[in-house]
């Protein structure tokens, strides 16, 4: 089952509209590498954390929920891992048209946020189906997918953006893999201070510059924006993107910053 272009990016709510179709103009970026972990600080997010979000397209100021959850930090095949999770499903009347009950789990490394693993269970319109991607690995119950070094599914790419030190890094590249293709993610900071209102309250946050490239070309490069708090966790505030059918804004409702 393929995967819906609007479920995915509700869950992206702060980047997995990898695949939501959110298509823009290619504009051309000074290539640099990748941060290292020296550019970042001690993960400004903990396990039992849970960023309840609305999901807002046209119209309609709820059209879908989305909640991003840090799982907990363990062993996964030997290695340190984050487990991350999103959930997003569609609401109100937007889900008389459109039923969407979708879950996304990371595994990523704990001092890259590289993927180790990615997990999909959807139920898109009563059909459901599950995918489990082992990046260069194999396991049981598992996909093997060969990747780039540092390769992060959306999920994972979120945290990183999130464990950037953006007061010390101007640009960050990444490869990024959504269970179907392969994609490199630039990101940049546009503004390092936008007072922005959501549900959750006011927040002083600085606005990401995402821009999305297929490697095979195929598809068109993807943009939209992410608005950070300028506080410890770099709370993800709000996402705004343009897809096909019009425009779509994630707005931060509550924050559980777990213990």
């Amino acid at each position: 089952m393929r995967r819906s272009r609007f479920s995915a990016l509700a869950v992206l709510l702060a980047l997995a509209a990898l695949v939501s179709g959110a298509w823009a103009q290619s504009r051309s970026y000074r290539r640099l590498p990748a941060p290292t972990a020296a550019t970042w600080n001690a993960a400004p997010f903990r396990a039992g954390e849970k960023l309840e979000y609305r999901i807002g397209w046209m119209s309609l100021t709820t059209a879908a929920g989305a909640v991003l959850s840090v799982v907990q930090e363990q062993s996964f095949y030997g290695d340190a891992a984050w487990h991350f999770r999103a959930t997003a499903d569609t609401q109100n009347a937007l889900r008389y048209l459109m039923a969407l009950d979708d879950q996304f789990d990371s595994y990523a490394e704990t001092g890259t946020l590289a993927t180790r693993q990615y997990e999909l269970y959807l139920d898109e319109q009563g059909r459901r189906a599950t995918r489990r991607l082992r990046l260069n690995g194999g396991g049981a119950g598992a996909e093997a997918v060969a990747a780039p070094a540092g390769t992060r599914d959306p999920l994972a790419a979120l945290y990183e953006l999130r464990a950037v030190d953006w007061n010390r890094t101007r640009e960050l590249h990444s490869p990024i893999f959504d269970g179907n293709r392969f994609y490199q993610m630039q990101a940049r900071v546009a503004a390092a201070h936008d007072e922005v209102a959501v549900p959750a309250g006011r927040f002083d946050a600085a606005r990401i510059a995402v821009l999305v490239t297929p490697d095979d070309r195929r598809a068109s490069p993807m943009e939209f924006t992410v608005w950070l708090a300028n506080d410890r966790a770099r709370t993800p505030v709000r996402v705004d993107a343009e897809v096909p059918v019009g425009t779509v804004k994630g707005e931060l409702l509550r924050i559980d910053s777990g213990r």
